[in-house]
């Protein structure tokens, strides 16, 4: 099978199997709505956020982000230096800490009104379970 599938809580974001009726972390009711692709390698910015509620608009906001680890595309202008931080506060890992990144990173963008952010470099430091991702870029800012 080229897709292994799983179900995402909605409560604590725990990954059951992907017959798994209730967490098996919590117990909370689980239905296919709940059904995730197994990506573990890959991902996009459409995850949701365990401590985060995204409006429709915002969302939409988010979809229009350019971000990339090239350099200032066609069309964009830099907007001066950017950074962020995220973390796992101690659980979640790197899916923790990259969250937390991508969740700054937003809130950076769609604040500042950025149109994503280019040359993008990402440095994690781990020291035991703490997890800290800290990423530096260029602010994409739209010329057309």
């Amino acid at each position: 099978m080229l897709n292994e599938r799983y179900r995402v809580c909605p409560n604590c974001q725990h990954e059951n199997g992907n017959d798994a009726n209730f967490c098996l972390s919590c117990g909370t009711k689980l239905d296919a709505a709940a059904t995730m692709v197994k990506l573990p390698h890959a991902g996009d910015q459409k995850f949701a956020h365990p401590t985060v509620s995204i409006t429709p608009e915002e969302q939409a906001a988010i979809d229009q982000l350019m971000i990339t680890n090239g350099t200032i595309p066609n069309g964009y202008t830099r907007g001066g230096l950017v950074f962020a931080d995220g973390d796992n506060h101690g659980e979640g890992g790197y899916k923790g800490a990259w969250e937390d990144l991508t969740l700054n990173l937003w809130r950076l963008c769609t604040g500042k009104n950025y149109a994503g952010v280019a040359n993008l470099t990402i440095v994690p430091t781990v020291r035991g379970e703490y997890v800290q991702l800290f990423a530096t870029g260029d602010a994409l800012v739209k010329t057309v």
